[in-house]
């Protein structure tokens, strides 16, 4: 992804500006406040967003036009070769904010996952790890590692899958999230809970099961005391037989093996008889089986009957719930009249207009009270200047004056030397007389001369020669002499004039030292400095007035007071309406009103989901005790309720088991008796000790007496019994009201240990997944990190010129050189060599993150540290780097001198 064209419609302080970039190595440059930082972040602003910060300098607030407008703006961009167009404003809020992305050449929007970061689309990263590789602000190379960013994560991704968006973190994320729906420290889990249900379950079985112990003691003891009433009585009757009968005594004697055989078999099919004719219905005779199938169908009504319970208890601990939250959701009725659901959003942006209105109010006071302390503070400088007026008016020719007396003296002094280095003793007449002799000796020189050569005399024109030539030098030399005494003359009346200008000069500065009432010409300097220090203090304090004046120009403070004042207005309207004192304490109520709708939502659905699941249940329940009665019917179950036939199934079943045992033991008697019988005629005993058969007669009283006294003790003893029978009965009765069987706990328990079992399964293997994924994530990224330590090296070697051996990176991103032997911290090295090396760590981040470096590199005056070596190095190795595209934002002219002198090809864009 590149950037083709930013469109700056408002932003901050730029209005309609629009920047075209092109491939390769764009350099943005212009002075300090042009906007070179401004631009920057509106593309990052454009592809990222704002963060959710609330502070008074978040973005939002510091890239705000003054003006009030929306801030708004399109950035153009080229990705896989398609070129979109981003339009977005931004208001005060979130939820003003706009943002399409729109195909450049059809004009249809575009549709994309994240719709307010699409940065994040054409990256595929996030906006920290984007302000951390392609985003390069002023000294702020530096990269720190924080929650946010995800740059070792996609390197090891695209290393360990080749596909950056597999994130391993995610997946051992969504595992941990398995884990923790399981078991938590709260014990909150769903392992958690079923385990505290087991421990719950056992419990109410242990209970259950003393319970059971307590009650087998109490039917051991009733049924002893049965069978011992039975056996009292049996005695009675004997007692009264044996009184009846005391002569038979001796034939019983003479059968008593016999009879007791015959007497045992007779009360078998007795019982049998009884037994068999409890366990026929009106129509079928009840077995264990049947009795089986009937238990199991019982077993699963209680289970239904028990969750209908459960859910009746959880409805009413829900409505007690609402009914407590509506009671405090009735507080809040004032809210429920108002229409608008976006309260309080309004109520934030309201709170929000008034701090911005105020701030901007007293940034006009501060202004205003800014430009009263300069003006005092230039009232007081002016005070100090004595004479004020006076030099104002004269300071230009004071300067004239000075400035020619200063030449004067300089130029006399020059003169001065100069005369008196050509001081000579000659006199003017006396070089004029040497001038005509040299005169006349020169005429007959040409005479004799002439003469020679027409006479031909060769020689005396030949000797003549040296002499002109000496009487020539002599010639030149006089006259030389007397032109500098010419000249020497016109210069001493020159330095007579200059003295003379020097003096008048000179006497123009005491008349001005008077006047300023100076002892001395220094005093009078010092006068004239401090008149030109106020000037330019002046100067600079109206310079920053009027700056301040035309900044309040700008500002319609009646506007601003106007907005003020209405929205002061609305405010205290909302805290007559909301009886609060402040928005803060609104928002508060608010957020109470929202909290309390929300939960009320859950609980009025959890309860109506509950209402319909008992229904359902009861359906259920009513169809399961239908089918029940059906099933029973002819059993003598009709006016039992349904809760309480596990009792008399309980009594069917040991009916039954009881018939089995009878007719184990009728069996075993029978075959006795036939063996003592020993082939005789069984009928003819029967007859004759049928009386006594049915009674076990025992006794050796010689009288009636003794029988009748031992009637009585044992009709006490029945009565006694018949009283402890009738209260371990009562007890017996009462034990089990509101306890579950032994039997339904110990399946329920059956059940809730399989879901434990899987449960634990499920959580180990979720437990080995994650511990072995994160093995092979950290396996993945030490084979990485050499590599990245490698790659930064290089680069810092080459922009440091340096001969560092290795670079160690953290996963902090903290970094340590080492150099010969010495592994050391970058603390110790100079600024601009962090910086190189910070460099080095975010094109090697960037290297590794885009193979084809098909992005774009945004650097801010990111070499402001550097000198000038280190930053022709720092611009080579970008270009070396061969990024499809670099914004290098810049002040210093000698960015653009060293792409020049390289030769380096790039895109001039010049701001103003």
């Amino acid at each position: 992804m590149i950037i083709k064209k930013a469109s700056i419609e408002s932003f901050a302080g730029i209005k309609g500006k629009i920047i075209e970039f092109k491939n390769g190595f764009n350099l943005i440059y212009g002075e300090n406040e042009k906007g070179k930082s401004t631009i920057e972040n509106f593309i990052r602003i454009w592809l990222y967003g704002f963060d959710n910060s609330r502070g008074k300098l978040n973005d939002r607030r510091r890239y705000s036009p003054l003006s009030g407008e929306k801030m708004s703006g399109e950035l153009t961009i080229e990705h896989e070769e398609e070129v979109y167009t981003i339009r977005r404003s931004f208001g005060l809020t979130k939820k003003e904010d706009v943002c399409e992305i729109v195909d450049d050449i059809t004009g249809d929007k575009i549709e994309l996952f994240y719709e307010n970061e699409p940065g994040k689309n054409f990256l595929k990263i996030n906006s920290s790890t984007f302000s951390k590789t392609l985003f390069i602000n002023q000294l702020g190379v530096a990269v720190n590692k924080d929650k946010e960013e995800e740059i070792m994560e996609k390197i090891t991704n695209i290393y360990n899958s080749g596909e950056e968006n597999i994130s391993v973190k995610k997946a051992i994320e969504i595992l941990e999230k398995g884990k923790k729906q399981l078991i938590t420290s709260r014990k909150l889990g769903e392992l958690d809970l079923l385990r505290e249900k087991r421990d719950s379950l056992k419990e109410e079985l242990w209970e259950g099961y003393k319970l059971a112990e307590e009650n087998i003691e109490n039917e051991e003891e009733l049924l002893k005391k049965i069978e011992y009433k039975a056996e009292i009585k049996g005695q009675i009757e004997n007692l009264e037989l044996y009184r009846k009968y005391i002569k038979k005594i001796k034939l019983q004697k003479d059968y008593k093996e016999i009879v007791e055989y015959l007497k045992k078999g007779e009360e078998l099919k007795k019982r049998e008889k009884e037994i068999s004719g409890e366990l026929r219905t009106s129509d079928k005779i009840l077995t264990q089986e049947f009795l089986e199938e009937i238990n199991k169908d019982y077993t699963r009504y209680l289970s239904l009957n028990d969750m209908r319970e459960e859910k009746l208890q959880e409805k009413y601990n829900l409505e007690n719930q609402y009914e407590e939250k509506k009671e405090e959701y009735k507080e809040f009725n004032v809210f429920n009249s108002i229409e608008d659901d976006d309260i309080k959003e309004k109520v934030y942006i309201l709170k929000m207009e008034k701090e911005n209105l105020e701030e901007k109010i007293n940034n006009i006071k501060d202004i205003k009270y800014s430009i009263e302390e300069l003006q005092k503070e230039l009232n007081y400088r002016e005070r100090e200047i004595v004479n004020l007026e006076w030099i104002s008016k004269n300071r230009d020719n004071i300067d004239d004056i000075i400035s020619s007396y200063k030449e004067g003296l300089k130029e006399l002094k020059y003169k001065l030397e100069d005369d008196t280095n050509k001081l000579t003793n000659v006199s003017s007449k006396d070089i004029k007389n040497k001038l005509i002799i040299i005169y006349i000796l020169s005429i007959i020189g040409i005479i004799a001369f002439i003469f020679s050569i027409i006479k031909g005399i060769f020689p005396l024109s030949i000797s003549l020669i040296p002499i002109f030539i000496v009487l020539i030098k002599f010639y030149l030399k006089y006259s030389l002499e007397i032109k500098t005494k010419e000249n020497l003359k016109k210069q001493r009346d020159g330095i007579e004039n200059l003295k003379e200008k020097v003096d008048q000069d000179e006497k123009k500065l005491k008349n001005y030292v008077q006047e300023l009432k100076c002892n001395n010409f220094e005093e009078f300097m010092n006068k004239l400095k401090q008149y030109d220090s106020y000037k330019i203090y002046k100067e600079n304090i109206m310079l920053t007035i009027n700056t301040k004046k035309e900044t309040l120009n700008s500002i319609n403070s009646n506007e601003l007071k106007e907005k003020y004042n209405k929205n002061n207005s609305i405010i205290y309207s909302l805290f007559n309406v909301f009886s609060c004192n402040s928005l803060e304490e609104i928002i508060g109520k608010i957020n109470l009103y929202e909290n309390l709708k929300k939960e009320l939502l859950p609980l009025e659905y959890e309860i109506s989901k509950l209402k319909s699941e008992i229904l359902n249940i009861n359906i259920q329940l009513k169809e399961r005790e239908e089918d029940l009665r059906q099933k029973t019917s002819g059993m003598d179950l009709e006016k039992i309720e349904i809760l309480d036939f596990h009792i008399k199934l309980k009594d069917f079943r040991d009916k039954i088991s009881k018939m089995q045992e009878i007719k184990n033991n009728l069996n075993s008697v029978n075959e006795t008796y036939k063996v003592l019988l020993k082939n005789r005629d069984i009928n003819e005993i029967k007859e004759e000790m049928k009386e006594i058969i049915n009674n076990n007669i025992k006794y050796s009283y010689e009288s009636e007496e003794e029988i009748d006294k031992e009637l009585k003790n044992k009709s006490d003893e029945l009565l006694s019994l018949e009283k402890d029978i009738k209260d371990l009965e009562h007890n017996i009765e009462k034990r089990y009201l509101g306890k579950r069987e032994v039997s339904v706990i110990e399946e329920e328990i059956s059940i809730v240990e399989e879901k434990i079992s899987k449960a634990e399964k499920e959580a180990s293997a979720l437990e080995l997944a994650s511990s072995k994924l994160q093995e092979a994530f950290l396996e993945v990224r030490k084979n990485i990190a050499p590599e990245l330590n490698n790659t930064v090296l290089n680069k810092f070697n080459y922009l440091s010129s340096g001969n560092y051996k290795e670079v160690k990176i953290s996963e902090e991103y903290k970094l340590k050189v080492k150099n010969d032997n010495n592994l050391f911290d970058i603390d110790i090295l100079s600024n601009g060599a962090k910086d190189q090396l910070y460099l080095s760590l975010r094109l090697s981040f960037v290297e590794m993150l885009f193979k084809n470096k098909d992005v774009s590199l945004f650097l801010d005056d990111a070499f402001v540290q550097y000198d000038d070596e280190r930053r022709t190095k720092a611009l080579k190795l970008l270009i070396a780097e061969k990024f499809k595209q670099i914004l290098f934002f810049t002040c210093q002219s000698i960015d653009k001198e060293i792409l020049d002198k390289n030769k380096i090809k790039y895109n001039l864009i010049q701001l103003s």
